[in-house]
């Protein structure tokens, strides 16, 4: 079946290519001018290059002041979010549309975008927040993909260091990171198995344009199955059109050193590129450890014909991190020494067992072609794969384990007896191949632009959990357990049997090697999509669409015991939006979206690999936005209410297996619904100081009993349900705020970043609740002008937490409950304490960059 599918992936990029070769000729009667609006549907890609590649002060070129959103159906990734490039003079009230030359910094910064770039023209019919140059740059180098877009209205963000190299967690209207969708040049990034997202593992902040997230729902052309929620997409900055380098060097607190050079060829015979190289060494703030990282980025462009783009990109990351301890709430008054990791081997909490070693390639090809005036075919072709784990240790005894759904007595170290009890070094490994192709047609006809497309991809995930064998001082000799593996050489086994429920004797395997799990997952996804954007008139556009969504997932567990067990889902999700302009300044928008979410790979593993659950179904949400934007000339607001239903809330949660064996295990939870208002609004440049203001109030709400869990009634172990009906969901506050400042005059740069986030609850029961909390960034810093050969250096401090708060800043673990309680069928059921990313307090960031 593999090779089948794969020659369906061949076949699916030759025709692609096909296609490509014939708009090769191909050219747009009318190219779009640099400084001017592309066409519905079309990418300004010319304009884009120029406009976004490295461009000094003493060369101003015609940049748009003001990035204005692509009109359309979607944020499609096939279109990357496209940006209409204009003037303020064009978009002001009363403008002449004369072209303004603005001076663009080897960083990418142009002074001009509202807000301090944390706001653009939004055209969509949907509530959109997009982050830009002018408001990346200015963060942190390190900073990773959720701390640039913390301030945007909804978005809850959480880690436990200030740097983000940890990574961290991302809520949306309520909804986790393994529930929002990613894509980076169009291509999804999320894990192909359980949905979760790695933000520290993505682009060099430097090579990132622009950020944009959807709160409500993915896009029609969204290639996601694992997306109930919102989704971010992440664009790199297109190669510039003239040769020159990049360099910054930071350091700072925690013994924080980084480096980054990017090289760009410039323009030869219509192809560019610019490959870049970082390196980054940092101790922890707290407890012991280390993160260390390596990161390759590489874009190129080349540029057929009017109209004809190819685009490839390649990003390679090399990390091996270690993990930051997380309290419980009453652990984190305490002494670090009483809840943290320590430095001693062969102890359950030595911080050299908790580490996160992993490699990852992401390779992505996204190409536009004009075959006719009224036709253009988008492609994406990509490749993505991941080789890495989260350690851990494992300790065994010689006279009982388990191996599959076997109970093992054997020697494993040989030293001719069986009484041993052993750690070994037991990471959770995964590794993914995982190619796909997004393929799009967009026709213009009339006042009509239809769109039609298909996405396919086949994402094969292995993961496994060896024994190996530690250094005689306790160290771990291999952290990714390539090497000095236990095998099994014999001994006595029994074998579960689920009916009886008793231990029968077994042939012992002989030869294999000793792991407590070894699945195989493959996961076939196809979605078709057709839409249409319907401009009725001057003011009113109508859009509307469809998609249909097939996914085929099969689970092979190569342990004894272990059977293939599939499961198959499929959704027709409808889409619907209107957008009408009052005036030049005033537009109103209303939207319905459906989207879905296919369980994850682990629910067809969780609870042993003999009683596998293949019966929860699929998330499906409907969303309901309405909301009105005010573009000016002087400020942008932008303000949406918001309601979603959710059927069928996927829940991780501890239950009793036919062995009374507590296991982990998917479950359907019941329905769901949010409801609120976003908010935002960003100045244009007053006196070089460009504020934004983002709130959002939001309410959830659990409508059933559906979570399972264990407890005990008379003595006896039983499964129960928690009485959740009328709960709200955790890890999502109630209200939250964000305030930024900016000021450039081009010589004094500086910014302020304020977020506050209101009380959360941090159990499925509401019986522990994380404070509300505040925190404070700033940046402060000098442009100089050219200077030799030095392309307008800078040197700026970045000052993370200036009021030095030590705060819990997140749930790290949710928990069912706290708090001992009584289930649905009168069971008490046990409480369980949530853990917490413990916040860092103040800290500082020194950068100097310039171009070359």
């Amino acid at each position: 079946m593999r090779g089948t599918i794969l020659r369906g992936v061949s076949a699916t990029l030759l025709f692609s290519t096909a296609l490509s070769s014939v708009a090769y000729g191909q050219t747009t009667s009318t190219p779009v001018p640099a400084n001017q609006p592309a066409p519905s549907g079309q990418t300004a890609a010319p304009a884009t290059a120029q406009s976004f590649g490295t461009v000094y002060a003493t060369e101003p070129v015609r940049r748009p002041s003001v990035a204005l959103a692509q009109p359309g159906l979607t944020a499609s990734p096939t279109d990357y979010g496209a940006l209409l490039q204009t003037t303020a003079a064009a978009t002001a009230p009363g403008g002449t549309g004369a072209a303004t030359e603005v001076k663009v910094t080897p960083g990418g910064v142009t002074r001009q975008d509202i807000g301090g770039g944390y706001m653009i023209l939004e055209q969509a019919t949907k509530t959109r927040s997009t982050v830009t140059r002018d408001a990346i740059d200015k963060q942190s180098p390190t900073s990773n993909p959720y701390q640039m877009i913390n301030l945007l209205p909804g978005v809850i963000q959480s880690s436990s260091d200030n740097t983000g190299l940890n990574g961290g967690n991302i809520r949306l209207r309520g909804f986790n990171s393994d529930h929002v969708g990613m894509t980076i040049e169009g291509m999804p990034v999320n894990d192909s198995g359980n949905y979760a997202l790695y933000p520290q593992e993505y682009v060099d902040s430097e090579n990132i344009q622009q950020i944009s997230i959807a709160q409500g729902s993915p896009d029609l052309d969204s290639p996601h199955v694992g997306s109930a929620g919102g989704v971010i997409n992440i664009y790199m900055r297109d190669p510039s059109k003239d040769a020159g380098a990049y360099a910054s060097f930071s350091a700072g607190s925690d013994a924080l050193l980084r480096s980054f050079t990017r090289i760009e060829s410039g323009e030869i015979n219509g192809v560019s590129a610019y490959v870049s190289y970082s390196k980054l060494s940092k101790d922890h703030w707290i407890g012991p450890g280390s993160d260390d990282r390596e990161h390759i980025d590489f874009k190129a462009k080349w540029e057929l014909s009017p109209g004809n783009t190819i685009r490839f990109a390649a990003i390679y990351n090399d990390a091996l991190n270690n993990f930051y301890a997380t309290p419980t709430k009453a652990q984190a008054g305490q002494p670090y020494s009483t809840w943290g990791y320590n430095t001693t081997p062969n102890t359950n909490n030595y911080y050299g067992y908790r580490v996160n070693p992993f490699k990852n390639l992401i390779l992505s090809a996204p190409s536009n072609f004009t075959l006719n005036s009224n036709l253009k075919f988008d492609t994406i072709p990509y490749y993505w794969y991941g080789y890495g784990n989260g350690g851990g240790t494992f300790t065994l005894s010689e006279s009982s384990f388990d191996f599959g759904n076997m109970k093992v007595r054997a020697d494993l170290n040989g030293n001719g007896n069986t009484t041993d009890t052993i750690r070994y070094y037991n990471p959770s490994i995964t590794e993914t191949h995982r190619p796909g192709v997004i393929n799009k047609f967009t026709y213009d006809y009339g006042n009509h632009q239809i769109v039609a497309g298909h996405w396919f991809e086949y994402a094969m995930h292995h993961q496994t959990n060896p024994y190996a064998a530690l250094n005689a001082n306790g160290t771990v000799a291999d952290y990714f357990a390539d090497a000095g593996g236990i095998r099994l050489t014999g001994g006595t086994c029994t074998r579960f049997n689920p009916i009886l429920k008793t231990y029968d004797t077994a042939t012992c395997p002989t030869g294999m090697l000793q792991r407590t799990r070894d699945f195989q997952t493959d996961t076939m996804t196809n979605m078709v999509f057709l839409g249409d954007t319907w401009k009725a008139t001057d003011k009113l556009t109508v859009m509307y669409g469809a998609k249909q969504v097939w996914v085929n997932r099969t689970v092979d567990s190569n342990l004894p015991g272990g059977t293939e067990q599939s499961l198959y889902d499929t959704a027709t999700l409808p889409t619907a939006g209107v957008r009408y302009k009052l005036d030049n300044d005033n537009t109103v928008f209303a939207n319905f979206a459906t989207s879905f979410r296919s369980p994850p790979n682990y629910t067809l593993t969780a609870a042993g690999v003999y009683i596998p659950n293949t019966t929860v179904p699929m998330e499906e949400g409907k969303s309901f936005e309405i909301g009105h934007r005010y573009q000016g000339s002087t400020f942008a607001t932008s303000v949406t209410a918001f309601y979603g239903t959710f059927q069928n809330y996927q829940v991780s949660t501890n239950v009793y297996d036919d062995a009374n064996t507590s296991q982990l295990v998917t479950v359907n939870a019941g329905d769901v619904i949010n409801y609120g208002i976003n908010a935002e609004l960003g100045l244009r440049p007053i006196y070089n100081l460009r504020p934004y203001v983002s709130a959002e109030l939001i309410r959830t709400e659990m409508l059933d009993n559906g979570i399972g869990a264990y407890g005990t009634r008379g003595g006896a172990k039983v499964n129960d349900y928690l009485r959740t009906s009328g709960k709200q969901l955790p890890g999502t506050p109630n209200y939250s705020f964000g305030f930024g400042l900016d000021y450039d005059d081009d010589h004094i740069i500086g910014n302020i970043g304020f977020k506050w986030i209101g009380s959360q609850y941090a159990t499925f029961m509401n019986d522990e609740t994380l404070d509300s909390f505040g925190r404070v960034d700033a940046m402060i810093g000098y442009r100089f002008d050219n200077f030799g050969w030095l392309k307008r250096p800078e040197i700026k401090l970045n000052i993370y937490n200036i009021a030095n708060t030590d705060d819990l800043t997140g749930v790290y673990s949710i928990k069912n409950n706290a708090k001992t309680t009584t289930g649905v069928n009168g069971s008490t059921i046990s409480s369980s304490a949530p853990t917490y990313y413990q916040g860092q307090g103040a800290s500082f960031l020194v950068t100097f960059s310039t171009g070359l």
